[in-house]
Parts: structure tokens; sequence; C-alpha cells
């Protein structure tokens, strides 16, 4: 019997980076990687990079075999010769590339994101009908519903009215849309919704800082004077450990066809545990005045703080919206498997933060040592 294949797009980001590995060292399947050229780096490069940062390099063609492509191209810029490859042995399709810069300019996230979508599911299509293509799995977000609004957004929905802050969530809403199309029209789709996905849960550690971490690290930094929210306000974070854990759990899962899983905290840090971080950890720097964000106006404050809440802008959403989530799918899916949903205390945001210290990304000059 052939070994297993899966292919996999969006490995050169964090939770793809993530997902190769923990296949790589979990299981024996082939695994298929389209990779973009990049400046004077090729595909095989890239990839050569990825993997030598696990200790995994000497997987690379044997186990690992990289194509040339490019989500925002046509079927993904893949060539005949390697669709032909694709068609014969593939088994899984991972569709992990995504654009998930808070504050990405609409003509990037719909590009990649809608755009890139629409092109994995029309290879998708292509390889089920002539090849042994099973399974499609997409990861969206959790926050297709759109985090402006008060919300509880149900697994298997998609609301009628989203809310949505920044060109992120609405291009993520949009691409969801096209798969959930794909599989009213017989595609055995899978959807995985993560919350914005930060460092692993017992150490903090994470490939690249993005999506929040460019927010936290204005706390760090002292940088900001005044923030419009609340001290009960939540945000949704999940460690990556989880988010991995789970999605290849209820991936292996036959009942997991057509049905879209929230991998999410159920109960998220506050605005209080943040500030009570900053104060801890940071005492040097200035204080945060917290503002009732219903009578806040950034045109109101001094050029300089107008320039800070620029940069702040498109994580406003996140820090005073009432978006929850329905979790009866996966609760579901992860009973009886050891896997519990992540707890993201005051002990797990200073984990994030001592790390991002380490690692260089925040400012450690004024840590407190304790």
């Amino acid at each position: 019997m052939d070994k297993r294949a899966i292919f996999l797009t969006g490995v050169t980001g964090t939770l793809g980076k993530e997902i190769l590995k923990t296949l790589l060292t979990t299981t024996d399947y082939k695994l298929f990687l389209l990779i973009r050229r990049k400046n004077r780096f090729s595909h095989w490069d890239r990839a050569r990079k990825i993997l030598s940062a696990f200790h995994l390099e000497n997987f690379l063609g044997t186990r690992v075999q990289v194509m040339q492509g490019d989500v925002t191209f046509p079927e993904l810029g893949i060539n005949p010769d390697d669709f032909e490859i694709l068609r014969r042995e593939v088994h899984e399709f991972y569709h992990i590339a995504a654009l998930t810069a808070l504050n990405g300019s609409r003509e990037e996230c719909f590009s990649i994101n809608l755009g890139g979508t629409e092109e994995a599911l029309k290879v998708a299509k292509k390889l089920k009908a002539a090849g042994r293509l099973e399974r499609f799995f997409y990861f969206s977000t959790a926050f297709v519903a759109g985090s402006l609004q008060t919300f509880c957004a149900k697994e298997d929905e998609l609301p009628l009215r989203p809310a949505h802050a920044n060109h992120y969530e609405a291009s993520k809403y949009q691409a969801e849309t096209k798969v959930r199309d794909a599989m009213k029209e017989g595609l055995a789709a899978t959807i995985f919704r993560p919350s914005i996905v930060v460092g692993n849960s017992e150490t903090g550690e994470v490939s690249e800082f993005n999506v929040i971490y460019p927010f936290l690290r204005l706390f760090a930094h002292g940088v900001l004077t005044k923030l419009p929210t609340r001290l009960e306000n939540s945000f949704n974070i999940v460690p990556i450990d989880f988010v991995v854990k789970a999605a290849l759990t209820i991936a292996a899962q036959k009942d997991s066809v057509g049905k879209a899983f929230h991998l999410v905290t159920e109960n998220p840090p506050t605005m209080k545990m943040l500030l009570k971080l900053h104060q801890e950890e940071y005492p040097d720097s200035p204080p945060i005045e917290v503002l009732d964000p219903d009578l806040f106006h950034q045109q109101k404050l001094e050029p300089s703080e107008q320039f800070v809440f620029d940069m702040l802008k498109p994580y406003l959403g996140y820090l005073n919206d009432h978006l929850t989530f329905d979790t009866v799918n996966t609760h579901k899916a992860l009973k009886g498997t050891g896997i519990s949903f992540p707890v993201t205390d005051y002990a797990f945001l200073k984990r994030l933060c001592r790390y991002a210290v380490e690692a260089g990304y925040f400012v450690s000059a004024s840590l407190n040592p304790r």
C-alpha cells in the first residue's frame, strides 16, 4: 500500500511550520509543500531553512518534496508535471496559507486570503475528480463573524451580517464562504477556526511575532499611555501547540467532514490581567490610562499620541469586542483524546512576555527579574 501523502500550503508561516514539524515527527506521511520563490531564495532554499530550524533537513527530498508556486497565481502556479504528481499521490490537502496581518491592505488580504483560497479549491476539485484526494482542510479564523459586535459565533454557520474590524476578517469571511459552497457541491472539507494564535502553552515559544504581538510590544516598550478599553474586556488568544494538536486530531476523524471547529480558549485573559502584567514586568514604564471606549475620540489626542493610535487601530476591535464562540463540535471531537481547551491565565501571559524578551522582540532593560 502506498504511503499516505499530504499537500500543504502556508508552511512558511507560523502555524504552517508547526503543522509541518508535527506531521514529520508523529507520522510517516509523505509531504508535498507549495512554496514560492522569494528574492534570491528558491523554494528549495526556503524549505531547507524551515526544516533545518527543526533539525529535520534529512527529510528534504525524501519524505518532503517541494513544489514552486504562489497562492495568488491561477491554480496556485503549479506546473503540469508537479500537478500530475499530486494527482497520483495526494490524499489530503491542508490550505493554511494566509495573510494574517491585522493592518494588511484590502488588496493584499483579498488577493491572498480570498483569491488564494479560490485557487486552492480549484486545485482540490481537480485532484478529487481525477486523482486520489479524499479530504480538504481549510484554516479560517474564529473572527469571521467580525470582532465589532456582541455575538456568539456558531461553528457551522456564517452570520448574514458580519461586523468586520479589518480587511483580514472580511477576506477570511469571503474565503470561508467559498469553502462552504464547495462543501455543498460535494468536496469533503473541514474548517478550522483558530482565534489569535500565540506562543506555546508551556514555554511561550513562537517562530514569528505577528498578529497581536506588535500590539503587545507597544505595551512592553512604554509607547502606550492611553488605552480605550474596559478592564473586564477579554481578548481571545490560543497557544499554537493546542491549535496544531487539536486540528490534526480532528482531521483524522472521518465524521469531521462538513463541519467547522472553533480552536479557541474558553476563558480568555482580560485587559485587567494585561495591565497588571505591564505594571509588574515593566515597573519603570509610564502608567497606562484606561479610557471609556464610548467616549474616546482620537482627534482630541496630541499629535504624537495620534501617531501611536494609528498603529493601534487594527487591534482596537479585539480589545473591545464581545464576540464569543460556540464550541460544541470541538468539545465532541476532542472528548477522550486527552486534549483539553487551553488555560490562558495570567501565568500564560507572563510566559509569552518572557519568551518575547528572551528572543529580543520585547525590550528587557526594565524587566522585573522576579
